[in-house]
């Protein structure tokens, strides 16, 4: 917003400014926070960011594009991870994950959107790449779950090993990921986490509720059943 810098004025004068002119200056000024409003309204259409829930709690809705799922897609609870493979508590959360797909199988689905942290992760970028191209060859969740097992080593010439151990065209896979084929695909999963909020990794959303960080199972556990009672 552009400002300008007024001539400094005594109280006195500004107690004689004509009436006529204030109310211009507030019409003015009511008119432009309104704008700003509209605005704001149209960049969080679509992500729920101001509604509420019966109870109270904030839901923020997430666009699902072509991202990789596990579960039904008319189950009851859908939880969105957005995560890396680099990240110490992103492993630690993806064991929790896995129980609670479980405990769940009927009633929940899993979806996972790439939040690579470059900055701190340098190889995360990369992983999140590859696990692109692995789900072109409809081997995403085999390559992903032995990402997580070895993420401390994720260098490219890894990533290139990992492909053959998990059955991939490696050929095919090397040609993806050379070529950063899904790097759009990578960067819309970054853009989507920062329009809802999200900071760090691991951050989940349950039903649209955000839970932030590798919290212990039974929070989860807590979240998805009180999640399952209000849709009985």
């Amino acid at each position: 917003m552009k400002t300008t810098k007024n001539k400094e004025v005594s109280v006195q004068e500004k107690e004689e400014e004509p009436k006529s002119e204030r109310t211009e200056n507030l019409v003015a000024i009511g008119v432009f926070i309104f704008i700003i409003l509209i605005g704001l309204a149209i960049f969080t259409k679509g992500f729920g960011l101001f509604e509420k829930a019966g109870n109270e709690t904030a839901r923020i809705r997430i666009p699902l594009g072509n991202d990789p799922y596990i579960g039904s897609e008319n189950s009851k609870i859908l939880i969105i991870a957005f995560s890396e493979y680099e990240c110490p508590f992103c492993t630690e959360s993806e064991s929790t994950m896995k129980s609670i797909r479980e405990k769940y199988a009927a009633e929940v689905v899993y979806v996972f959107k790439d939040y690579p942290l470059t900055r701190i992760h340098p190889n995360a970028y990369n992983a999140a790449l590859a696990a692109e191209c692995a789900k072109e060859q409809d081997k995403y969740w085999e390559y992903h779950d032995l990402l997580y097992e070895h993420n401390d080593q994720l260098e490219p010439h890894y990533l290139e090993e990992y492909a053959g151990l998990v059955g991939l065209d490696t050929e095919k896979f090397k040609a993806c990921f050379e070529t950063q084929k899904y790097k759009l695909e990578v960067e819309k999963d970054i853009l989507t986490g920062k329009q809802v909020g999200v900071s760090g990794t691991p951050t989940f959303f349950i039903n649209g509720i955000m839970v932030v960080g590798a919290k212990a199972e039974e929070e989860f556990i807590k979240i998805i059943n009180s999640e399952l009672d209000a849709n009985k």
